[in-house]
């Protein structure tokens, strides 16, 4: 008995230290609650490693230790659902609601897997976020889609949630048209969308809201080009030949070539593929047999590169394949130069 004393004082007594200099720290911070709070325990610490070590009282010493034991398991409750508290997560749901706790409320549905309950309250708090996590918990996809649109109509930075809200309706409900639409609204904020919302409506299957964001993707890609990078100029040679303006496309193809031809002299061979395929794609818009000579070139040259730097033989005939395709149809420069 005395051994067990001589450790549970010891243990009060750091415990007693430890509130007490936390107790110091809030009183001098002028927080009242946490100082007066830390203060008393550190003094009931304080008294029960006195009668730990001297034995004076044994009534002290037990109540103190009763005291500690109810304060512990007060504390362990606390700390494991702080959201809820003590008392609060042994009522029920139904009580919380009358007693206007339905944040605390919601989290005891959602403890219990009742997430439509739980999405329910939160949407009743403006607490859209959660919502849409117990929405998503519980399979309901489309209500989850509208809590993440009412969220981006709230939130200074909407791109995020519009983003979940398309994810949701084109691989979850396969609603095609309402990801189309949100794509366009992203597009508003962000004009490379034009090109993501462009091929969403071509699944819709409608061809004239296609066109409408092929042409604005255009304007997008051709501004940028003009005023950041020559890069851009594959896009809007790209654009312009989905838009079956084909002159047009053979210019953009031209400048963007010009640019590959600049950037394989100054910084990567890796390059040579785009001028290849650039060279391709004019050949096979305008039937000029110099352009796919000079591809057949690049392509040389690619090859050569490739077998300097790439061991998997499968890859490498992949990578070529690639390049090839420029000279038979229609090939997305985006999807292609991703590799």
């Amino acid at each position: 008995m005395a051994v067990l004393r001589i450790i549970l004082g010891i243990l009060y007594l750091i415990a007693g230290i430890g509130l007490g200099f936390l107790g110091s720290l809030a009183l001098y911070a002028r927080n009242w609650k946490v100082g007066f709070g830390s203060s008393a325990l550190a003094f009931l610490a304080f008294i029960g490693a006195y009668e730990s070590f001297f034995y004076k009282s044994p009534f002290i010493f037990w109540l103190v230790f009763v005291i500690s034991i109810v304060l512990l398991i007060i504390g362990l409750l606390y700390i494991t659902e702080p959201e809820l508290g003590v008392v609060d997560r042994f009522k029920s749901p139904e009580r919380l609601i009358r007693e206007g706790k339905k944040d605390k409320a919601a989290l005891k549905y959602r403890k219990a897997k009742e997430y439509l309950k739980a999405a329910e309250l939160y949407e009743e708090l403006g607490w859209y976020t959660s919502a849409t996590i117990c929405y998503e918990e519980a399979g309901e996809w489309e209500k989850a889609a509208e809590a993440y649109l009412r969220l981006s109509e709230k939130e200074d930075y909407p791109d995020y949630y519009l983003r979940k809200a398309k994810e949701i309706y084109e691989e979850k409900l396969k609603d095609y048209k309402k990801a189309a639409e949100i794509l366009e609204r992203m597009a508003e904020m962000e004009g490379w969308y034009w090109e993501d919302a462009a091929k969403m409506w071509r699944k819709v299957g409608n061809k004239e809201r296609e066109r409408r964001c092929w042409e604005e993707a255009f304007k997008y890609y051709k501004e940028r080009a003009e005023k950041e990078d020559g890069v851009f100029w594959s896009d809007v040679a790209v654009i312009l030949e989905r838009l079956d303006r084909k002159n047009e496309a053979v210019d953009a193809y031209k400048k963007f070539l010009e640019y590959c031809v600049k950037m394989d002299k100054k910084e990567d061979r890796g390059w040579v593929r785009h001028i290849a395929e650039t060279y391709y794609a004019l050949y096979r818009l305008t039937g000029d047999e110099s352009y796919k000579a000079k591809g057949d070139e690049a392509l040389k040259r690619y090859k050569d590169y490739l077998n300097e730097t790439v061991r998997d033989e499968n890859y490498k005939k992949e990578l070529l394949e690639e390049v090839k395709k420029w000279l038979t149809g229609f090939v997305d420069v985006r999807e292609s130069l991703s590799t």
